[in-house]
């Protein structure tokens, strides 16, 4: 049975995906105005943000620009873009085309996966975990995330995939899929650092044991952390970024706002700024030359060293955006403006888990962080356990994918204040495949629910 079940996951995902993102009223994730960034150099875009997930994008001058932002999510707009231009009758894009594309990659990641699969336990928690709506509800959608989530997905499943079967195929799936997630955005530029470190830990699996090709590796993906950060989003991005964060986050909820801005690089007369974001009418941040001006004075590594030097502003601010975070939706509408439904009107289906997580941690960050701290504490250790019997790289891979998930946690929260679930988007991803992890490490300290499992499977 259980080889059936293997041959059917594929189908399972493809059914499943395809009933909750293509029946009307067809639901997605309304633009906040970030699709322009991927799409300004296509003339293509809907009118419509924040409020209404429109299904139907046009071709249109006025949506035409050049944002100097670039992303590996560009690998999946191109063959959409070029799929649409065969089913489209009007010369309009269909979101669901986009939709297809993203849900084939997830299909072909469940259809590695049962390479693997040990039991019908853990491919039935890897669907329900990862087709929740909290993440495929991004495939309707031109977000970056939606790169970087199924990067971070295909990278679990080769990583698996090499230490079960040490074969150099999966080993260079593995290497190509942790490029691409980190080229995402520079929001993903720590997964190329994880990376390198993994492939120079667990060499022995990946790489032969030889250090020549994992160093070699480890040079690629630091390079490519490189570049995501120098090259794929334009100069003044950080600029606009670290300034909501001082003036949105820091400066109205420290007790010291003076001392704050002496410490942050910024003189008293930029006071009165104190709640305004880079959009703010009279805010210069998008006058020529100030953006410059404002990293030459200020920036992350005077935010890093803030929070550092008062973890106490550092703690209150992580909660707070946790709090936001642990919501596990966006607030941005999931509708057409011709659905019928009420603006910002959202989704409710395929949240089983989702909606678990949203009545425990809604509104409550700091549980939510105790939580993901005590799944990358005990994750390893359950592995360890049995470290003798799994095969080699197990542990280190699961210690590597703890760190990267507090890590991705604790620096997509601090490092930009607004839509912070979909900011925290793969990070989640990270600490659901640490659960399902745990799940898979349960089950061998429970020899006889395995043996019942496995016995059941095969009659």
């Amino acid at each position: 049975m259980l080889k059936v079940f293997r041959g059917s996951l594929p189908l399972a995902a493809a059914l499943t995906l395809s009933f909750e993102l293509m029946l009307p009223p067809v639901p997605g994730v309304a633009d906040n105005g970030d699709f322009g960034k991927l799409l300004g150099r296509f003339r293509l875009g809907s009118g419509q943000t924040f409020v209404y997930a429109n299904t139907k994008l046009r071709f249109e001058d006025r949506f035409g620009y050049h944002s100097g932002f670039n992303s590996s999510e560009l690998l999946f707009i191109w063959p959409a873009l070029a799929l649409n231009r065969l089913v489209s009758r009007d010369g309009s894009f269909d979101i669901r085309v986009m939709g297809a594309v993203h849900t084939s990659v997830f299909v072909v990641g469940m259809w590695l996966l049962t390479g693997v699969l040990e039991n019908i336990v853990l491919g039935v928690m890897a669907l329900l975990l990862f087709s929740d709506f909290m993440y495929v509800g991004y495939f309707h959608s031109f977000y970056m995330d939606s790169a970087a989530f199924l990067f971070m997905l295909l990278s679990g499943v080769f990583y698996l995939r090499a230490i079960r079967r040490e074969r150099w195929a999966d080993s260079a799936g593995l290497l190509v899929c942790l490029i691409l997630a980190t080229t995402a955005s520079p929001h993903y530029a720590i997964v190329g650092i994880a990376g390198a470190e993994l492939f120079w830990v667990s060499r022995q699996a990946l790489c032969g044991g030889r250090k020549t090709v994992a160093g070699a590796t480890a040079a690629v993906l630091i390079a490519a952390s490189l570049v995501s950060v120098r090259y794929l989003a334009p100069e003044e991005y950080s600029a606009l970024a670290s300034y909501n964060v001082i003036f949105s986050q820091i400066l109205p909820n420290t007790r010291q706002p003076d001392q704050a801005l002496t410490e942050l690089g910024l003189d008293v007369s930029y006071r009165h700024w104190i709640g305004t974001e880079a959009y703010t009418p009279g805010v210069p941040m998008h006058d020529p030359g100030f953006p410059s001006l404002f990293q030459q004075m200020t920036g992350y590594p005077r935010i890093v060293r803030f929070y550092v030097k008062h973890p106490g502003d550092a703690w209150r601010a992580l909660r707070m955006l946790l709090d936001v975070a642990g919501a596990f939706r966006s607030p941005l509408g999931n509708f057409d403006s011709g659905s019928g439904k009420p603006p910002a009107a959202h989704y409710w289906g395929f949240q089983l888990v989702s909606g678990t997580k949203r009545r425990l941690f809604a509104g409550h960050g700091g549980r939510l962080l105790v939580y993901c701290a005590a799944l990358a504490l005990a994750t390893p250790l359950l592995l360890g356990r049995s470290a003798r019997q799994l095969p080699r790289g197990s542990v280190a891979g699961a210690e590597m994918l703890a760190v990267t998930a507090i890590v991705c946690l604790v620096f997509s929260s601090l490092a930009d204040v607004y839509d912070q679930f979909r900011h925290q988007v793969v990070s989640f991803a990270l600490f659901d495949m640490l659960l399902l992890t745990a799940i898979a490490a349960g089950l061998r300290r429970r020899p006889r629910l395995s043996t019942a499992i496995h016995k059941y499977a095969n009659v």
